[in-house]
């Protein structure tokens, strides 16, 4: 790329090793939620192959009827759907978001590896910020609290533009995600009077999101400004989307990152140019 922003296809451990220790000034990321597994969408999938093979259907005329009447629903549109396979999204249902065989093969036990090495990498006073799973959150938390980091608190990124899953069944949003930060002591860089941890984005959205995970570059933007400065070094071990190598090159930051994925490092490595 350039002498200030380094993208290689390779695992994020093989990265950090190669970065010296106490070098980093921030390291924002997002890694796999481990959600395929947890989800259940591997068997979701499966019942769906199942059924289709069958022939038969899971649900009953008359229980679309009872459906309709409970939903509101003022026609049949969905009803082949929801006959065939339970719900009104049918068969897509089950093939909702594609998160990647990374996400199936990610573990908690190699997040940890990459907390320990976060640590050894930060200079003192360095930031940390890690996106992840509302609901598996704490557990970061208690690693972070392990390797020593300080200063432990939650970001909150409020979707602006945010739409469920299934508006006919389910009125509730994904409207929200959690980030984790932590500092390698000392006193970190923060170039705010104040901060309420609450941050406004819209979903990314156009020829730039390609990935299901993809982060607004804004709101990358935002976080970089205030936790680093212009020229300090940023690193990024799951580039996903290329959002932090996008922010970090529109906010004059050095940047190192990877991407395990040679089709979205190659996404990334365009989308650069």
């Amino acid at each position: 790329m350039t002498d200030n922003i380094v993208i290689k296809n390779e695992n994020g451990i093989d990265l950090l090793k190669n970065i010296k220790n106490n070098s980093i000034d921030l390291i924002l990321t997002d890694p796999p939620y481990i959600i395929s597994k947890d989800s259940g969408m591997d068997s979701f999938t499966d019942e769906v192959k199942k059924i289709e093979s069958s022939g038969k259907n899971v649900k009953t005329e008359k229980e679309w009827n009872v459906y309709k009447k409970k939903n509101n629903i003022s026609d049949d549109t969905y009803k082949e759907n929801y006959i065939k396979y339970g719900n009104t999204s049918g068969k897509k249902y089950a093939f909702k978001t594609n998160y990647g065989v990374w996400d199936k093969e990610f573990t908690m036990s190699q997040l940890e590896e990459f907390i320990s090495l976060y640590y050894k990498k930060l200079r003192k006073g360095g930031t940390c910020i890690i996106f992840f799973d509302l609901w598996k959150i704490s557990y970061i938390k208690e690693i972070m609290e392990k390797y020593k980091f300080k200063q432990i608190r939650m970001i909150e990124w409020i979707k602006t533009n945010p739409m469920p899953l299934n508006q006919s069944v389910n009125y509730l949003t994904n409207a929200r995600e959690i980030a984790i930060l932590g500092v390698k002591g000392g006193k970190p860089t923060f170039n705010s009077k104040y901060d309420k941890g609450i941050y406004e984005y819209p979903i990314q959205s156009g020829k730039k999101r390609f990935h299901p995970t993809q982060k607004n570059i804004n709101l990358f933007e935002e976080l970089i400004k205030k936790h680093s400065n212009e020229n300090d070094l940023i690193v990024d071990t799951f580039l996903g989307g290329g959002t932090t190598a996008i922010a970090c090159k529109n906010t004059n930051r050095r940047f190192i990152g990877s991407e395990i994925s040679k089709e979205y490092y190659d996404k990334v490595i365009e989308l650069m140019k």
